[in-house]
């Protein structure tokens, strides 16, 4: 399934990929570094969750020729309504899909879905054979065992596109993980970052929202609030690279210039700088860590004048003390649990229903009541995922 490509745009050249989620933040992101490609990326499948308008436009810009809507508010377009549905194939539902994974002959696809809804592409797109570029971290998080060992099976590779894991990725190069004694994630801080106690527990969903340094989701952008999303991304960078000896850590960077540092056992320390700017891990994952030119901000150093670093508040932020038995207890179910919790709890934030500081106890509690097994099967994911929502849902109302 794999194609070396050049980085002509010639007909051979093209790339055949699909864009899950092409209506998100990384959707949308993913679709400007296409544009950029110049015919070389050519995204034949896009999809979204619900709404239909936002696709419509997408459909006239790039022509793709298929395009799902996984639940629609309304009916699928036709020819008579939008003229760029004459010429494309619309399909609803999660089925159709996995399907249109399975048998367009794609190069890659990206995975842009937000939560455990991504699961089932990532496992059809490794078990097709097809590259994956996720940015969907709850299907490591959740099922990581099984779509590495889909993955070996198939000779598919995962290639991350968070900007932490693709900086990993780059730092460690051609050398051998062995040689990796410890890994350092940097995290912005989020909007609340040394905030007294007190303040915090007024905040608002809006506040929340409001992240210092990236535009995310509504969901990503409150786990960063709460570093949640550190949680995750701990687990995902175990999946990917292992445990090191010395570690995988998290530190405080509210500038997010350096994205992850690699610490090799001769001393070195390699780390990856960037503007905060998503693009430039989501271009690094199109073209599977080739230097493909694109727009982007260059890195002033001088003009940032100065990069900081800070420990995590742990009694003010306590995700990482919370998310410490899923990062201990690899490959089980515990990792379905934290991520569905996680998902409900922040969900019932935004609503407006518990407060900032509830997200915390409601994660801790699920994990606390939680029998985990190790996971063998998607049945056992959906299980634990199912049973975390419907108690989190029980104790919000």
């Amino acid at each position: 399934m794999n194609r070396a490509t050049s980085r002509g745009n010639s007909k051979s050249d093209r790339r055949r990929i699909a864009i899950l989620g092409s209506t998100g933040s990384i959707g949308k992101q993913a679709l400007e570094v296409v544009a950029e490609s110049h015919g070389v990326l050519q995204p034949v499948l896009i999809s979204a969750g619900r709404r239909i308008e936002p696709l419509l436009e997408q459909a006239e810009a790039l022509g793709p020729e298929r395009i799902v809507v996984i639940d629609p508010e309304d009916d699928l377009p036709t020819g008579s309504l939008a003229p760029a549905a004459e010429r494309i194939q619309w399909l609803a539902g999660e089925a159709a899909q996995l399907q249109c994974i399975r048998e367009m002959d794609l190069d890659l696809v990206l995975n842009g879905i937000t939560g455990a809804a991504g699961l089932r592409a990532s496992l059809s797109t490794l078990e097709a054979g097809i590259d994956l570029a996720l940015a969907n971290k709850e299907s490591l998080v959740t099922a990581g065992p099984l779509l590495r060992s889909v993955a070996q099976k198939t000779g598919a590779h995962i290639i991350p596109v968070d900007s932490e894991h693709g900086a990993i990725l780059q730092c460690i190069g051609a050398s051998d993980h062995s040689a990796i004694e410890r890994i350092v994630l940097t995290a912005s801080g989020g909007p609340f970052r040394g905030l007294p106690r007190e303040q915090i527990e007024q905040a608002t969903p809006e506040q929340a929202l409001d992240h210092p340094t990236w535009q995310m989701g509504s969901r990503i952008s409150v786990d960063s609030a709460t570093l949640f999303n550190k949680v995750l991304e701990v687990i995902e960078a175990r999946e990917l690279f292992g445990l090191p000896p010395g570690g995988i850590e998290v530190v405080i960077h509210p500038q997010s210039i350096i994205h992850a540092l690699v610490e090799f056992h001769d001393g070195s320390c390699m780390a990856q700088l960037s503007e905060p700017d998503m693009k430039v891990p989501i271009r690094n994952a199109l073209y599977r860590g080739e230097r493909h030119p694109g727009n982007f901000q260059p890195l002033d150093l001088v003009g940032r004048g100065e990069l900081t670093f800070e420990p995590i508040d742990a009694d003010t932020f306590p995700a990482l003390e919370i998310g410490a038995v899923v990062v201990e207890n690899p490959g089980t179910t515990l990792g379905a649990v934290f991520n569905a919790a996680d998902e409900e709890a922040v969900a019932a934030f935004l609503r407006g229903d518990v407060g900032f500081f509830k997200i915390y106890d409601l994660v801790e509690r699920a994990l606390v009541e939680h029998s985990p097994v190790q996971v063998e099967h998607l049945d056992q994911v959906i299980e634990a995922d199912l049973e975390a929502r419907q108690r989190v849902r029980s104790w919000v109302h």
